[in-house]
């Protein structure tokens, strides 16, 4: 059973996201639903939280190998989900 969700965020990140979701080709309710998902597998924040440290510094290499690690898990949830 679906059901809806109603929160309130800053009109320029609605924005972003929207733009940045649509060169992805998904929704913004799809990123939404890919983020509970993670969530709930996670039991917890799909990410770590913690204070910015100016002396780490993340590389380009090291954000596209997590952005494929997180895409393989939520391709592997989704292939589930579909058998």
């Amino acid at each position: 059973m679906d059901t809806n969700m109603t929160f309130r965020m800053d009109s320029q990140t609605k924005t972003r996201m929207t733009e940045i979701c649509a060169q992805l080709g998904m929704t913004t309710s799809t990123a939404f639903n890919i983020f509970a998902n993670a969530f709930v597998r996670a039991n917890g924040m799909p990410f770590a939280i913690k204070l910015d440290s100016p002396s780490s510094t993340v590389t380009r290499a090291q954000m596209l190998s997590d952005a494929d690690d997180i895409l393989s898990d939520f391709a592997q949830d989704y292939k589930r989900m579909a058998e």
